[in-house]
């Protein structure tokens, strides 16, 4: 008896960055609309690198903090790449905010 081979189950879960030209002022500004999203971008701020244990408040689940950092990647907010076992997320401050000058800033100067 011949055992298929398995694709490896880690490769089919793509990390999808879109190009900022691509984005629509509507998906920044969904994206920074939830509190929690404006969280992690402030987390992110302070910290350059995040994990999804680390880029929201202690009892989040990990599915919504992994949602939200869906969100944050499909409005070109967010990078991610794979280290080891790790998500780590990254803000794109500067590719953002020459495709949206001063939005960033200002959403986070006025985050209530």
């Amino acid at each position: 008896m011949e055992s298929a081979e398995l694709p490896y189950i880690g490769g089919m879960d793509r990390l999808v960055h879109p190009d900022l030209k691509d984005v629509s002022l509507a998906a920044a500004l969904h994206a920074l609309a939830d509190p929690v999203r404006l969280d992690i971008i402030s987390r992110l701020v302070a910290c350059p690198s995040l994990n999804a244990s680390t880029a929201c408040v202690d009892g989040t689940p990990k599915s919504t903090i992994s949602n939200h950092l869906n969100v944050l990647r499909a409005a070109g907010l967010v990078e991610t790449s794979v280290e080891g076992r790790e998500r780590i997320n990254r803000l794109r401050c500067e590719d953002f905010n020459a495709r949206f000058p001063g939005l960033l800033p200002a959403v986070l100067a006025n985050k209530a």
